[in-house]
């Protein structure tokens, strides 16, 4: 069985995803002060939790918002 991530530890790289918009994951994981494999690990638990991301052909993360209209 895998091991389930930090809650705290996702919002938290929610958090920095939308500050840092546009940034891969192991610039956020620098920013972070973790392991890029955290970073990539972490991204299937925060959307099974309903925090959608956006990535870019570049591998570029973006917060996904959608748009009203």
């Amino acid at each position: 069985m895998a091991r389930q991530p930090n809650l705290h530890r996702l919002m938290l790289l929610y958090q920095y995803i939308e500050q840092y918009p546009g940034q891969r994951p192991g610039k956020l994981a620098r920013l972070l002060g973790w392991h890029r494999s955290e970073v990539t690990r972490a991204l299937p638990a925060l959307e099974e939790r309903g925090y959608l991301l956006a990535e870019d052909a570049q591998g570029r993360l973006w917060p996904y918002r959608k748009q009203n209209g």
